[in-house]
């Protein structure tokens, strides 16, 4: 096989279909609110070697700043400054043999930190989805992969009730919550029986959202 013969198409088909599915390693948060994530370093460990092999280099090539926001929360132990960033992030995939071929696509991503690392946790997940929806990486099982005893697979219908959120859909919230002046947990336990944005429903998530840009941004205290 020629592959430097190959289009810039050809390769990442190429790469699609011999990479193999990644697992959901990594476990974020901690108690009830934790959570299973595919790592950054095995979405590389997946990668790079089959770029390599195939000469294609992938990378940022453009980052936009679209939301850089520091707020403060106080509970019993002090105040805590945290820091909330979302960007947006054009990823490149270049045909080595030929550098003026490539594949852009665009990603959108969020970070929440109590220092200085908000921008580095939004620029992680950014480039990660890039590399796992361009290469169409498998992450952990899908339960309609499992047929049930009758040999049919079992689907549930659609309610809309038990919809949860996405990971970076519940730190946007929890931030948005914060700059609008509400007490988070408190609300979300008076109005939607959770402590833990990560915990609502995308119909939960759609009527806050709606209700918290009907009203302006709380005075922040940044110190």
């Amino acid at each position: 096989m020629e592959i430097k013969e190959m289009n810039i198409f050809e390769k990442l088909s190429n790469i699609t279909n011999e990479i193999s599915s990644v697992n959901k390693n990594l476990t974020v948060g901690q108690g009830k609110s934790a959570y299973k994530a595919v790592g950054e370093a095995d979405v590389l460990k997946a990668v790079k070697e089959l770029e390599f092999k195939y000469r294609v280099y992938s990378y940022p090539v453009n980052r936009e700043v679209l939301e850089s926001t520091m707020y403060t929360t106080t509970n019993e132990y002090g105040d805590k400054n945290n820091i909330f960033s979302r960007i947006k992030t054009v990823y490149r995939f270049v045909n080595i043999d030929k550098p003026e071929e490539y594949v852009e696509t665009i990603t959108f991503a969020e970070g929440i930190d109590t220092q200085d690392k908000g921008s580095g946790k939004a620029m992680t997940y950014s480039d990660k989805y890039a590399l796992m929806k361009s290469y169409k990486i498998i992450t952990g099982e899908d339960p309609d992969q499992n047929p049930s005893e009758d040999g049919y697979k079992k689907k549930s219908k659609p309610t809309g009730i038990n919809n949860k959120i996405t990971d970076i859909e519940a730190k946007s919230v929890y931030a948005l919550m914060i700059r609008k002046g509400y007490d988070v947990i408190p609300t979300l336990e008076k109005f939607f029986k959770v402590t833990n944005t990560s915990d609502l429903t995308k119909n939960q998530y759609m009527e806050i959202v709606a209700k918290c840009n009907t009203l302006p941004d709380k005075k922040q205290v940044v110190k």
